[in-house]
């Protein structure tokens, strides 16, 4: 739930190849938020909310939001390098796009996370 304006690189290309890759190669599940209300409505929770923490160059300084951004590139370009299509330099290509992207005043990136919620039924205290 990452997005970026299209530069030089197409950052939806990288995105939409990466995840499900490095997911496949590494036994996770990167639409975990995606994925989460299904998950708690198969538990018969009540009171499912999904909520979104937005984290964007309007309501967040564009420095705190790089630096998420520098940390993944700096922890996660070697094994995206490995598990996926993209290699480790493409992989920092990409990464110093969006960091581009973020540090521009004129430009705008948005990252929109999940926060899921829900209640155990009263009748599950029994």
């Amino acid at each position: 739930m990452l997005h970026f304006q299209r530069g030089r690189l197409d950052p939806r290309d990288f995105w939409h190849t990466v995840a499900p890759s490095f997911a496949a190669g590494t036994g996770t599940d990167l639409f975990i938020g995606r994925n989460t209300f299904s998950i708690l409505a198969a538990m018969k929770l009540e009171g499912i909310r999904v909520d979104y923490v937005v984290v964007d160059t309007v309501r967040v300084p564009r420095e705190t939001f790089a630096t998420i951004i520098e940390a993944w590139r700096d922890g996660y370009a070697e094994s995206i390098g490995q598990l996926t299509p993209f290699s480790r330099e493409s992989t920092v290509e990409y990464f110093n796009q969006m960091l581009e992207n973020i540090r521009d005043p004129f430009k705008y990136a948005v990252w929109m996370v999940p926060v899921v919620s829900a209640r155990v039924p009263k009748s599950w205290a029994a």
